[in-house]
């Protein structure tokens, strides 16, 4: 299935024939597959990881786990435009 091409900057870039999220977990696989010498075992779940990823990802909006991950205070965001996401009221 082709790809479509990014429409906008915001996007993410394309690696072949694959998005950047997508293509991230096999290459990790295959980086920590030479490094424990179980290459094949590794990029398995890699590819595993992948495609469960962009199915969680498929329903849902543009960066979706980035927006959840902060929200749970797991990705720390330095911009000046975003709140603490502990507060659940918002004073003026």
């Amino acid at each position: 299935m082709a790809q479509p091409l990014p429409r906008t900057i915001d996007e993410l870039p394309y690696i072949m024939l694959w998005r950047f999220d997508d293509a991230l977990l096999p290459v990790l696989g295959l980086i920590a597959g030479i490094l424990i010498e179980r290459l094949l075992l590794c990029v398995g779940i890699g590819v595993v990881l992948s495609f469960f990823y962009r199915r969680y990802r498929e329903g849902r909006p543009e960066h979706y786990l980035l927006h959840a991950l902060y929200w749970t205070g797991l990705w720390v965001n330095r911009g000046h435009a975003m709140w603490n996401p502990f507060e659940r009221e918002l004073r003026s």
